[in-house]
Formats: C-alpha cells, sequence, structure tokens
C-alpha cells in the first residue's frame, strides 16, 4: 500500500473489524436461491429473487441505512442527501447450480473451506455486493460526512437480460457517477459486444469439421480479421454442436454486424446462419476522472502500477451511464462465477471491500 491517507487506513482498520459480520450476511444471501422463475404481480422475477432483495434491504435497515424498493426489480439502500448520487451497482441473482452432483459443497449453503466461501453467487454477485455495502457501512461507522447521496443498487436480473437496470432507469435518474462490482480490477472503461450465432442445415458436420473443430484456428478459416485499436482482435468464446445445430459465440470489437455475418455466411454454404442475439461493445472514456480516480486508488492500495483496462464481460455498466467496471476479480484470476463450487477467497472480500471504501470516499470528494 502507498499514498494513503490516515482516514483510508481507518476504513481498512474498520473492514478488518467488520469482517465477521460481511461473512454472515453473505452466507445468508448464498441461502436464497434468487434463480430467476415465475413472474409474479410483485415479483417480476420470481420470489427468491425477489426475497434476496427483501434480505439485502433488512441488512440495510438493520446496519441504519435508508432503503427503497424500485418496483421490486431493485432496490437500493442510501446514505447522504444531494441532488445526484454515487451509484453502486451489484446484482443477488444467481444463475441455475445445475448438476448438483458436481459439487463438493451444496450451492446455496455458503460453506467456509480453507479460507474460502463456496455457493452459487460468492463471487458473482453477492459477496463482491456485500463487500461494496460494507464499504459504505465503514464510512458511516467512521462518522464520514457525505457529500453526496452515496446509493448501493441492488439488482435482481442481471444474468436474464438486465431488465431491472431497465427498469430502474426509467424511474430514477442515472448517477452522477459511480461503479459495478461484478467485473475485474482495475478500472475497466469498456466492455466488448457478443455475438451469437445458430447454424443449421444438412451439412452441419462437414461445416464444423473444415471450420470450428479447432477453436485455435477459427478465425483463420472463417476470415474472422475484425480489430480496433481499443479491444483489439475478435475473440471465439464457444463454438459447440448438437445433433440439431451449432452454436458459435464471439466476443466482439467495434464491427458492422452484417459485415460478420456475411463471412460466416460465405463459409457456410447450403446451411442456415442465424444471428440470435447481438449486443454492441460500451465504452466510458479512458480519460474520464472516474476511470483515472479508480483506477489510481486501486493502485495505492495495491502498490501495482496497472493502467485501466477492457474486458470481454456484459455487466450493468454496458448500459447503465456514468458507471464502470471495478473489481472484483484481480489480475490473473480465472473466471469460475458460473461454475460448480463457486467460490470467493475471504482475504480478497476484504481487499475488495477495502478498495472500495476508499473508492468511495475519493468519488465523494469530487465536484459535483
Amino acid at each position: 500500500m502507498k499514498d494513503l491517507s490516515e482516514f483510508e487506513n481507518k476504513l481498512i482498520g474498520e473492514i478488518d473489524r467488520l469482517r465477521d459480520n460481511l461473512i454472515d450476511d453473505i452466507i445468508s444471501l448464498i441461502e436464497i436461491p434468487s434463480v430467476k422463475g415465475e413472474a409474479k404481480k410483485d415479483a417480476p422475477y420470481g420470489p427468491y429473487p425477489k426475497k434476496a432483495l427483501e434480505k439485502a434491504m433488512e441488512i440495510s435497515k438493520r446496519e441504519g441505512l435508508e432503503t427503497h424498493f424500485v418496483g421490486n426489480h431493485m432496490a437500493y439502500s442510501y446514505l447522504g442527501i444531494s441532488d445526484e448520487y454515487i451509484g453502486i451497482f451489484g446484482h443477488l441473482d444467481v444463475v441455475e447450480a445445475g448438476n448438483k452432483d458436481k459439487w463438493a459443497y451444496p450451492p446455496f449453503e455458503g460453506t467456509i473451506i480453507d479460507n474460502r466461501i463456496y455457493g452459487r453467487g460468492a463471487l458473482d454477485n453477492k459477496g463482491p455486493s456485500m463487500a461494496a455495502f460494507y464499504a459504505l457501512l465503514a464510512l458511516k461507522n467512521l462518522g464520514y460526512t457525505f457529500n453526496h447521496q452515496v446509493r448501493m443498487v441492488f439488482g435482481s436480473d442481471e444474468e436474464s437480460g438486465m431488465n431491472d437496470l431497465k427498469y430502474y432507469l426509467e424511474n430514477e435518474k442515472p448517477p452522477l457517477m459511480g461503479f459495478v462490482p461484478d467485473n475485474k480490477f482495475p478500472a475497466i472503461f469498456a466492455e466488448r459486444g457478443r455475438a451469437e450465432f445458430e447454424i443449421t442445415g444438412d451439412a452441419l458436420n462437414p461445416f464444423y469439421e473444415d471450420f470450428l473443430s479447432d477453436k485455435d484456428k477459427i478465425k483463420e478459416k472463417l476470415d474472422l480479421d475484425f480489430e480496433d485499436g481499443t479491444f483489439g482482435q475478435i475473440i471465439v468464446k464457444l463454438a459447440e454442436k448438437n445433433d440439431s445445430s451449432i452454436r458459435l459465440v464471439l466476443s466482439t470489437p467495434e464491427i458492422e454486424i452484417d459485415d460478420l455475418t456475411k463471412k460466416i455466411e460465405d463459409k457456410a454454404k447450403d446451411i442456415n446462419v442465424k444471428l440470435v442475439k447481438y449486443y454492441g461493445p460500451a465504452r466510458k472514456s479512458r480519460d474520464s476522472l472516474l476511470v483515472s480516480r479508480l483506477n489510481q486508488v486501486y493502485n495505492d492500495y495495491t502498490g501495482d502500477n496497472i493502467s485501466p483496462n477492457t474486458t470481454t464481460g456484459m455487466t450493468y455498466a454496458h448500459y447503465c451511464p456514468n458507471v464502470i467496471g471495478f473489481g472484483p476479480s484481480f489480475p490473473g484470476q480465472n473466471g469460475i462465477a458460473h461454475l460448480p463450487d463457486e467460490w470467493i477467497d475471504i482475504d480478497d472480500l476484504l481487499d475488495m471491500a477495502k478498495i472500495y471504501a476508499i473508492g468511495i470516499y475519493r468519488l465523494d470528494k469530487l465536484k459535483s
């Protein structure tokens, strides 16, 4: 650590003091199997995502924060009063656990083994969301007076289309600035696009063998020579075949999607290529004060000297104005979020909470 103020070091100590409470609250959220379910009048994504929101608001009230539900799509707790607000956007919905026989530990219990919390949502995104909440709580506990309202916003449909965020932005103004603890460190100023194709027809096997069987050569064989100065080259994320179709998923830089589709169609003669989904890239200014300030927080805390980066992931930052991805994964860590035995390391959990506390503090010091 370097260049931390006396107050910032006090924040670090307060996070350490809150360690056990933080872990207990994360486990209480993991115990809720908040997979998207059938929509009800008062539960747009099913009963369990709503229950997770209610639990987060219960924790918030217990700690003396004000709370507000946004149509049961999202809910937030907050400190401070101002016309504009700093927003931290996490989510409490999770993907399916899948085959539970592949889990060494129960997916919805929050088991602690070897300094890790195991369970669905431990990393994506209940653990990091609560780390950000406890960062805000640490500021409150130390008697900090906020210049802006700071909201910890909890979502419940991030994994299934982000309709919760759409509803939120239709009913609440966007934040002045903020971050999403659902990506990686350091500051993430841009997220790649994603294109998903379904390929069907009678000649699937020859096409797959000729062009897709070797993942390392797919770009070359399909002549996918797309790249730009921000994201670099297009990336093949998935190429899988079943009896009736092929699914091809690509992580894209800035492209003309019709050009990409045509390249694939030119090679897939006599079979059908359908663009199933396409989301273009999203970026914020790399040189913005938000990006530079949060990136400096990370470097000051870790002692690293890493530049802001881009990512293949897609988070609330893709669609929410004035927010960027910021953690929770540290450089070199591989994605385990949707796999069996999803986990978060408790030391990493405390580090991210400390980084978030310093980040909120420094953002709040910026003038509107």
